[in-house]
């Protein structure tokens, strides 16, 4: 029997040769112990333990191999219901995927199929299905909608598919799987039994051909009480689908909970239970599925677990009463004051290990570990408090060795200290006491007899210096009974005689020791006078008292005046009068040395305070000032920012706001205030006098821009006798000159004029010393040269055009000139004035328009290019003298009153 409770006790319960015990000891461990869990799943020679070690496991490895490899069924089940578990849970894609792998069984896919959480897991779990009926049962039972079509596309079976097709309540599954069917016969059985309304009418269009689809008769649509029909089959249906999944959930519900009750049975309250469990198992309504099958098996294992505690709980009882007795016996030991003898309790605990109390007896188990505690605090407190005494009684004697080394040091150690220390490093010898090791005993006790023998002698010789001192005193004493009796004639200056009188006092008291028989005669003649020295001066020093009191009672009343203005606000009086009390207080004598500190402390206290205060107030006013400032100075680096700026209306409607800003901050210091104003109106004022006077600015600004980019230009040009030698970027250059000049804006004629001239001389002179360097811009002056000829002979065209007009005209006889006339008459009635009028308008547009491109060309060089530009020049005030002017209009007729105006139309 002990040799069995020694295995009990040295090995786990996992460990335990009953199965019963170990996979219930299995199933307690927490999921945390990996290792062992692992080690048990694999080597335990028991089914049931390492089945209850699978259920425990979340490692996808060990799982994945006893269900591949383990010899048991159930082994190889419930591993793979786990694996099931962790993919349909599981989180991660990698390790769902892992454990997914593992699994090759159709209903473990199809139950991962339903219930993945990952879509990933889903769609692989059913790309590794090949089974019809399992991939039909993800069609019916998975919630997404998404799984169950991609289900149904793995499905080739047609029995499958036309079982889905007519019994579906879902529309698009049903619709799917019509889709699916080829089979007449089949899509015929679908368009008349079909539960939903849409996957019969999808047959019934599928059996007809898409041509005839709008020539069947009426009577073939369905009717709306056919589809009122098909919606009240399809209710009935689901209703039905609906209880019976409730009652196989409440019916799996009430294993678990049988199966709960069970397992949570303890002691004397198992059989009971095991009892009630079986009655209520046979009331059950059976079930088929393969949960069931799983619930039967958890409901036998609890079962078989139950009795086998009943039968661990039956043998506890025995070892009980034992037991108890043992722990009583150890918690009495324990109480005892001295924590009892160490060997008892060794019996006592030897005794325990043998017993020991099982799992079944916790409160037992409890009690003696309770106990045990208490004992083993009992036993430290106890060495600690002797550790600790002897600790004590160490540094104890060490500070005597060490103070008994310092007197022989001191060469000015008395005879008292040195008899004492003496005395006391005897009796340590004497009962030294006890140590905490001995090297710590032997250490100061050497240390203590070797001071003791250096004292000894240097108490004898302060002992004989001590009699020579007492004889030397004698006349020291008869020294100081001659100046006392002289004190005792001083009647004036009795502060001085006071302190004459405690410096005899002082000195008596270092030479009192005498000899015995001089002693007592030399004290009553130094005492005779000392007495009346001493009333005359404690006379004085009660007059002294009460001018010191009274002294006291004005500092008070001072004292209470400042209080009275320590929290006062107005700054200034108030300063006043508490310096005046302050130089009041130094008229007043002197008080009581004892209330000196103390109402000098009060006087001060309400000072300090009220200036404290005051400082803190200016400081805040300090920082409010210097906040503001900051702030004004942020508004004049702001104005300052933009006073230079020619985005007139913006800013100026930005320096108005500031100024409005400016005029809601607070002052500043007074200092500061007129540098920081003038600042802020400098730079107002600077920009508003632009502003003022911006018409001016801007043109002096573009004036300013084309001057520079003349001068720019003119520096590209080369001195006399310079070489020729054109720039690499030259054209970038000049291109980028004449582009500039284009958008500098425009200036008055006067001042534009020249500016131009200059500007055009400058760019003619470079490109005509680089004329190859210009080749293929739009300033190569080739270009430019063949432009302008077409321009003079556009503008020459048109001057020929309207001198031949006029030559003919001269040239007319009278004859020609009548029916001119003639023609002329009809033309006014018909328009034809105007057309003459819209010729020259024509040619006058043609030569406005030559003389724009003119404008445009480039620079035209050489003698060649001047006279191009006067035959220009020449041809267009020709032309221009030559155009007829515009006849003026006849005066409108004067329309009635009220008529409307119509508006003149703008040549």
């Amino acid at each position: 029997m002990k040799g069995l409770i020694d295995r009990f006790l040295n090995k786990p319960e996992w460990q335990h040769p009953d199965p019963v015990v170990r996979a219930e000891a299995v199933l307690r461990l927490p999921s945390s112990e990996r290792e062992a869990l692992v080690a048990i799943a694999q080597d335990d020679e028991e089914p049931r333990v390492r089945r209850a070690a699978a259920r425990k496991l979340s490692d996808t490895d060990t799982l994945a191999e006893l269900a591949r490899s383990d010899p048991d069924d159930g082994v190889q089940e419930e591993a793979a219901s786990r694996l099931v578990h962790l993919v349909v849970h599981a989180t991660e894609e990698k390790a769902a995927a892992t454990a997914l792998a593992a699994l090759s069984q159709p209903r473990h896919l199809s139950v991962v199929a339903r219930s993945a959480a990952l879509e990933p897991i889903r769609e692989a779990a059913i790309g590794a299905m090949t089974d019809p009926r399992s991939l039909a049962a993800v069609v019916r039972e998975a919630e997404d909608g998404a799984t169950r079509l991609l289900a149904l596309e793995r499905i080739e079976d047609v029995p499958t598919l036309l079982a889905i097709a007519l019994k579906s309540d879902q529309k698009s599954i049903a619709v799917a799987a019509v889709e699916r069917l080829s089979d007449r016969e089949a899509l015929q059985e679908v368009a008349e039994k079909a539960r939903t309304g849409a996957a019969a009418r999808r047959a019934r269009a599928r059996l007809e051909p898409d041509e005839l689809a709008d020539e069947r008769p009426a009577s073939a649509l369905p009717s709306p009480e056919q589809d009122e029909k098909e919606k009240e089959a399809y209710e009935r249906a689901r209703t039905q689908h609906e209880q019976e999944a409730t009652e196989r959930a409440e019916a799996l519900a009430a294993r678990t909970r049988i199966c709960e009750s069970v397992e949570g049975a303890q002691g004397e309250k198992i059989p009971a239970a095991l009892e009630q469990a079986r009655a209520e198992w046979e009331t059950l309504t059976p079930l088929s599925s393969a949960e069931a099958e799983t619930a039967r098996a958890h409901f036998d294992e609890a079962l078989v677990a139950g009795e086998r505690r009943h039968a661990a709980f039956l043998a506890g009882l025995a070892r009980r009463d034992e037991i108890t007795t043992l722990v009583t016996q150890a918690e009495e030991l324990a109480a005892t004051e001295n924590a009892g003898d160490r060997s008892a309790w060794a019996a006592l605990k030897k005794k325990w290990k043998e017993l020991a109390a099982s799992a079944d007896q916790p409160d037992l188990r409890t009690r003696f570990e309770k106990a045990a505690a208490g004992y083993d605090e009992r036993q430290r407190a106890s060495r600690e408090e002797s550790e600790q005494k002897d600790r004590k009684n160490l540094v104890r004697l060490t500070k005597l060795a060490e103070k008994a080394e310092a007197l022989l040091t001191r060469k000015d150690a008395g005879l008292r200290d040195a008899d004492h220390a003496s005395r006391e490093i005897r009796s340590a010898l004497d009962h030294p006491g006890h140590f905490p090791s001995r090297e710590d005993r032997e250490a100061v006790l050497a240390r203590l007899e070797t001071a003791r023998k250096a004292l000894y002698p240097r108490v004898q010789q302060l002992r004989e210096d001590a009699e020579w001192k007492r004889w030397a005193n004698v006349s020291v004493q008869e020294e100081l009974c001659r100046r006392a009796e002289a004190l005792a004639e001083e009647e004036e200056n009795l502060g001085e005689v006071a302190g004459k009188l405690r410096d005899l006092d002082a000195r008596w008291k270092q030479a009192k020791e005498a000899p015995k028989d001089k002693s007592e005669e030399l004290w009553k003649r130094f005492k005779t006078p000392r007495d009346v020295v001493k009333g005359r001066v404690d006379a004085y020093f009660a007059q002294q008292s009460k001018e010191f009191a009274e002294n006291l009672q004005k500092k008070e009343a001072l004292c209470e005046k400042a209080e009275a203005l320590a929290d006062s606000t107005e700054w200034v009086k108030t300063a006043a009068v508490l310096r005046g009390l302050q130089a009041e207080w130094k008229e007043i004598g002197p008080v009581p040395r004892s209330r000196s500190s103390r109402i000098w402390s009060r006087f001060r206290k309400p000072c300090d305070r009220f200036f404290t205060q005051w400082q803190a107030h200016r400081g805040e006013q300090s920082k409010g000032w210097a906040e503001n400032l900051e702030l004004k100075e942020s508004l004049c680096e702001k104005a300052e920012a933009v006073m230079d700026s020619t985005d007139w209306e913006p800013v100026s409607s930005e320096l108005k706001r500031l100024q409005t800003e400016w005029r809601t901050i607070g002052a500043v210091k007074n200092s500061r205030s007129d540098a920081v104003w003038r600042r802020f109106r400098k730079a107002c004022d600077h920009f508003f006098d632009r502003y003022k006077h911006r018409d001016s600015l801007a043109v002096q600004a573009v004036q300013g821009a084309r001057e520079q980019i003349c001068a720019d230009l003119e520096g590209l040009v080369p001195e006399e006798g310079a070489g020729t030698a054109a720039p690499d970027d030259l054209v970038a250059r000049v291109l980028a000159a004449q582009t500039a000049w284009r958008q500098a804006g425009d200036l008055p004629r006067d001042a534009m004029a020249p500016l131009t001239e200059r500007f055009a001389q400058a760019r003619d002179r470079l490109v005509a010393l680089h004329p190859s360097t210009f080749a293929g811009t739009e300033l190569d002056p080739e270009a430019s040269r063949r432009k302008a000829e077409k321009l003079v002979a556009r503008v020459e065209a048109a001057l020929e055009e309207s001198t031949a007009q006029q030559t003919a005209a001269t040239a007319e006889t009278t004859e020609d000139l009548a029916a001119r006339l003639r023609e002329a008459l009809a033309a006014n009635t018909i328009g034809g004035h105007e057309a003459v009028e819209a010729r020259w308008a024509s040619a006058t547009t043609e030569v406005e328009s030559a003389q724009a491109a003119w404008r445009r060309l480039g620079p035209l060089t050489g003698p060649e290019g001047t006279a191009l530009a006067e035959r220009f020049d020449r041809a267009c005030t020709q032309f221009l003298e030559k155009r007829p002017r515009p006849r003026s209009r006849p005066e409108p007729a004067r329309r009635s009153e009220g008529a409307k105006r119509r508006p003149r139309r703008r040549a």
